[in-house]
């Protein structure tokens, strides 16, 4: 396994182990009669864990040189047989031993486990020898030292189940990213459609109809000739503001963090100040889908933008809010305001040109929410948008066609 993220959880898995280790080595001391309890088994004992809880504390060098060196794991199995050796191979200091050969399984191949695991079993049938005779009880010896095997054989269970998990993870995130990425073409697909493309296309039947109107009606060619001019006006806006979101970060950062960056750059840009409120949220509320983040910004972009066109404001209050019901962002400037037709006839603006709140309408619905303007002339303009339950994923279905301000 390699990255730190895994070696990290390699590691979690090593100081269990050891934190295991410390628990038979305690349990061991306990349980060992007090004719073999000596001063000598006493500091050996007190050695290993000191050993153990220090290496629990600095796994990451102590993980690397074990990694590095698959003796050490050797050297550890002949400390911990010096423990057998005092206190006796059949006693429960046997079960404190186990646990470096499932260290072994864990870090390394299976011929420096398979190492380990013989020199664990000699060490253990050494341990026999030195200590006091114990008779009749051969095959019990035999037997015990067939649990170093199986440890080790428990620790390569483990590191595969790491493995896996790793693979799962790194699979996981590689899928998160092409999604990421087919969301983001199949969004600015729909942008170029909605507004690139529909207005090329004006622009394309005005020129056709030019040379029959500069025959027929000089007058209306002049006419014509001009709104092709502001038509290619609108349409290199629309280019600028496709690169713009090309490179714009603000979406892709929590919904706070991505308002605040974009009134900052606004207020800077136009020189308007901008009095930002953000109202505390629930654990959990900067995981708002991406496409809910960028509409929301969107529609905030475009009316900052409609503020230092039209409005005439001296200040613009932007109030976001992320509860467990739902987003609502307020943007409100104290200009010169407009009579805004209620409901469904936010669409009559759309006859007269002016795309944009129609536009910011349909950004809203887009993604399940709801925008409503409050303004009147002479007391300045509301634009606030409300997502009722932010959606754990929004469906790509492409949003009703409408075109740019």
């Amino acid at each position: 396994m390699n990255g730190s993220t895994t070696w990290v959880r390699l590691g979690v898995a090593f100081r269990l182990l050891l934190s295991l280790r410390l628990l038979g080595l305690a349990m061991a001391v306990a349980l060992t009669p007090a004719a073999r309890l000596d001063a000598g088994l006493a500091l050996t004992a007190a050695g290993l864990a000191l050993l153990s809880t220090a290496a629990i504390f600095a796994w990451r060098p102590v993980l690397a040189w074990l990694v590095r060196w698959p003796a050490l794991c050797c050297l550890d199995a002949l400390l911990a047989a010096a423990v057998l050796v005092q206190s006796g191979v059949f006693g429960a200091a046997f079960v404190f031993t186990v646990s470096t050969s499932a260290i072994a399984g864990v870090l390394y191949s299976w011929r420096p486990v398979l190492v380990v695991c013989v020199t664990q079993i000699v060490l253990s049938y050494a341990a026999v020898a030195l200590g006091e005779p114990v008779t009749g009880r051969p095959d019990t010896a035999i037997l015990l030292s067939g649990f170093y095997p199986v440890a080790a054989c428990a620790g390569v269970c483990l590191r595969r189940l790491l493995d896996q998990y790793a693979d799962a993870e790194a699979a996981l995130r590689n899928a998160r990213t092409a999604a990421a990425a087919a969301e983001e073409r199949n969004r600015l697909a729909r942008e170029m459609h909605d507004s690139l493309a529909k207005t090329l296309h004006g622009i394309t039947m005005s020129a056709t109809a030019l040379p029959t109107w500069i025959r027929r009606s000089p007058d209306r060619a002049e006419h014509t000739a001009r709104d092709i001019v502001a038509a290619l006006q609108v349409a290199t806006r629309e280019a600028r503001g496709l690169i713009a979101d090309l490179r714009d970060e603000a979406c892709t950062l929590p919904l706070d963090v991505g308002v605040q960056r974009t009134a900052a750059e606004w207020s800077a840009s136009h020189g308007i100040p901008i009095r930002l409120d953000i109202a505390p949220g629930p654990p959990g509320d900067h995981d708002v889908p991406l496409m809910v983040r960028y509409e929301v910004i969107s529609i905030m972009k475009e009316a900052l933008t409609n503020v230092a066109r039209h409005s005439g404001a001296s200040q613009v209050d932007v109030h976001l809010a992320c509860r467990a019901a739902g987003i609502e962002l307020v943007v409100r400037d104290d200009g010169r305001g407009f009579a805004a037709p209620a409901g469904e006839r936010l669409r009559l603006f759309a006859r007269e040109g002016h795309y944009g709140l129609v536009g910011m309408e349909e950004r809203a619905r887009q993604v399940g929410g709801r925008l409503t303007v409050d303004s009147r002339p002479g007391a300045g303009t509301s634009i606030v948008i409300t997502v009722p339950s932010v959606p754990s994923s929004v469906a790509e279905t492409p949003p009703p066609e409408r075109r740019a301000s």
